[in-house]
């Protein structure tokens, strides 16, 4: 399993990728937390499913991306997790590829809350399932 290139081609200047979805896709309410998880279904390469989170309150590279990575990949399911922290950003975003028949975007959601009793929130969420085109 392996991120999908369109995951890392979002320039910083650009508004957030996140933003500009919310308004051309339908919402489902995550059920046990109060952020909205924006369903994509798209074209790839392989067959995967990455979620986009939305977090703030991260303010280091070394500590706040090292232990939300760390409790990320301690999640039955998830494959790998990536951050992409930018110190002058206050929403930074990490792309989780992850099998959804172990896990959902619920529960990764929550792992990243709960860290350090919610310093760090997730402001939204966005699931991409990839499937080639003959599995459609």
């Amino acid at each position: 399993m392996s991120f999908h290139p369109d995951l890392f081609s979002l320039k910083r200047g650009a508004p957030h990728w996140w933003m500009a979805t919310l308004g051309a896709v339908l919402f489902c309410g995550c059920g046990r937390c109060d952020v909205d998880v924006v369903h994509v279904d798209r074209a790839g390469q392989t067959e995967e499913t990455v979620v986009g989170l939305a977090i703030g309150g991260m303010m280091c590279e070394i500590a706040c991306v090292s232990k939300v990575r760390k409790e990320l990949h301690d999640v039955q399911g998830v494959a790998r997790a990536e951050i992409h922290f930018d110190p002058d950003e206050p929403v930074d975003t990490v792309f989780v590829a992850y099998d959804p028949a172990l896990v959902g975007p619920e529960q990764l959601i929550a792992t990243v809350q709960q860290i350090g009793d919610g310093l760090y929130k997730v402001h939204s969420a966005e699931v991409v399932h990839y499937a080639p085109e003959s599995l459609r």
